[in-house]
């Protein structure tokens, strides 16, 4: 992704102004559409990169340079204010909350960046705001970094339901070889790679070492010190990742650009794939992005693999290849009102080049893929999305530099056949109205407040019993996604 140097310089900012669309997909097998209202947020931001939803209810958006916390009305996509926690920074392409950490602990939003002013070839970082003041501080020092010499980073990051951090980290290679005459940073201990770290084990260190020091020159590089691991190997540039509410960990990569990539560990060459890859990604398993520094000790990684060859001996292929150097790089679950909850469990892709959503349906098992189709057409190079509590899509443009939103517009409901005469009752709203503020309506301020009171940022709200939608005795997300089912009319 971000490969096309002519499309990447500071473009004029885009007004915001909303955008009256409505944009459907035919789901396989049927003709039943999801239909998605299109509009822009009222944000200006050069060049977004990365997007999450913090415990806070607000929409955390990163570009390259700066991080914004925007507060928004869920219902009308209106902002109601933003909140600058960095600026000056360089190469943010991944945020992530822990969503294990207490909700009594601080805000504390992960990035990853670049670091121009350390070691070439090691200006990797992955770098936490802490709220109330959003102070700053380097987790993780000296990751690879392909740049100057290619755009290959440290890209996106999730965490596991154990509070360990995962990060997508791009190759020094274009396909494994330096290049004559050299023309790439050799790959190095934790290149071309998912990567862990159990950042909340109390004795983490990611200050990483290596032997030897400095701009690696070959290949013959050892990680002498840091807590940081290869989780899978054999990833080109997987610029994000998620793990699904299935338990699987899912990763988009970009193919390679079409020279040619290593054979073996003495030299040899083999033609290469410029196709993109949807991987399942599972521990230790080999993707087929070669890596000569840890082909040291494991052959696998001396040899590149088409995504089309499929699983071998050694090998673990994609579940889907994705179209040829279509960039394809945010991804998210969707859970949602869509199609009355039936997209939900979908991947939710970002395809920077082909300037499109596309919505992925997977198998009952997670294991493969049933059908690719585009959700959503012409934005502006997106590059990442993410799914808010109402399933409204959220993404990136990264070249037109807005967040745009898909909002579902929900179906109305078909009447259910009855036998007898006997008429069939209508539902009532589950619990108490919502009303958390006692202001006496029920909206998206109350969802707000409750997500709020939630993650520990206020004390509690106006109205407990009214906020207890579905009177379980606690207050808690589900009421707040109850409250704006409330306010959409649903319930």
């Amino acid at each position: 992704m971000l490969g096309h140097p002519a499309r990447l310089g500071i473009l004029a900012l885009t007004a915001t102004a909303v955008l009256a669309a409505q944009l459907g997909i035919t789901m396989a097998g049927g003709p039943e559409k999801a239909i998605f209202e299109r509009g822009v947020l009222d944000v200006s931001i050069d060049g977004p990169t990365s997007l999450t939803f913090g415990p806070d209810g607000r929409l955390y958006v990163a570009s390259q340079s700066e991080i914004l916390a925007v507060t928004l009305d869920l219902t009308t996509h209106d902002v109601l204010d933003i909140e600058q926690l960095a600026v000056g920074i360089e190469g943010v392409l991944g945020i992530a909350f822990d969503h294990t950490a207490s909700p009594e602990a601080p805000l504390k939003l992960y990035t990853s960046r670049q670091e121009p002013d350390g070691v070439p070839g090691y200006w990797g970082r992955v770098t936490t705001f802490t709220a109330p003041d959003w102070v700053r501080e380097d987790v993780i020092k000296d990751l690879p970094s392909s740049a100057p010499l290619l755009n290959h980073m440290t890209n996106g990051l999730a965490f596991d339901n154990d509070g360990r951090l995962f990060i997508a980290q791009g190759s020094n290679t274009e396909a494994g070889l330096i290049g004559s005459p050299e023309e790439y940073y050799p790959e190095s201990p934790l290149s071309a790679a998912i990567l862990v770290a159990d950042v909340n084990d109390p004795t983490f260190d990611g200050a990483l070492q290596y032997n030897p020091p400095g701009q690696p020159v070959d290949h013959n590089v050892d990680l002498i010190f840091g807590d940081v691991e290869v989780f899978s190997p054999g990833h080109r540039n997987p610029y994000d990742l998620v793990f699904h509410s299935n338990g699987y960990l899912y990763a988009t990569d970009n193919g390679a650009l079409g020279q040619r990539g290593a054979a073996d560990c003495e030299g040899g060459t083999i033609e290469t794939s410029v196709s993109d890859e949807l991987n399942l990604v599972e521990e230790g398993n080999y993707y087929g992005f070669p890596n000569l520094n840890r082909g040291r000790s494991d052959p696998r990684q001396c040899t590149y693999h088409a995504p089309q060859e499929g699983s071998t001996n050694g090998y673990t292929g994609p579940i889907e290849i994705l179209p040829r150097h279509c960039s394809c790089d945010g991804i998210a679950e969707y859970q949602g009102l869509a199609l009355g909850g039936a997209m939900n469990g979908d991947l939710i892709i970002a395809r920077f080049i082909r300037d499109d959503i596309a919505r992925v349906q997977l198998s009952e098992d997670g294991r493969s893929v049933l059908e690719i189709t585009a959700i959503a057409e012409n934005f502006d190079m997106p590059l990442d999305v993410t799914v808010g509590p109402d399933g409204t899509i959220y993404v990136a443009e990264f070249g037109g530099d807005i967040v745009s939103y898909l909002a579902p517009i929900p179906s109305p409901a078909t009447p259910t056949p009855n036998d007898s005469d006997t008429p069939i009752p209508t539902p009532t709203p589950v619990g108490p109205h919502g009303d958390a503020n006692c202001d006496g309506s029920t909206d998206s301020i109350d969802a707000a407040l409750v997500l709020q009171s939630t993650a520990g940022l206020i004390a509690g709200v106006g109205c407990p019993d009214l906020a207890d939608v579905n009177g379980d005795g606690e207050i808690n997300a589900i009421d707040a996604a109850l409250i704006l089912q409330i306010d959409a009319g649903l319930l």
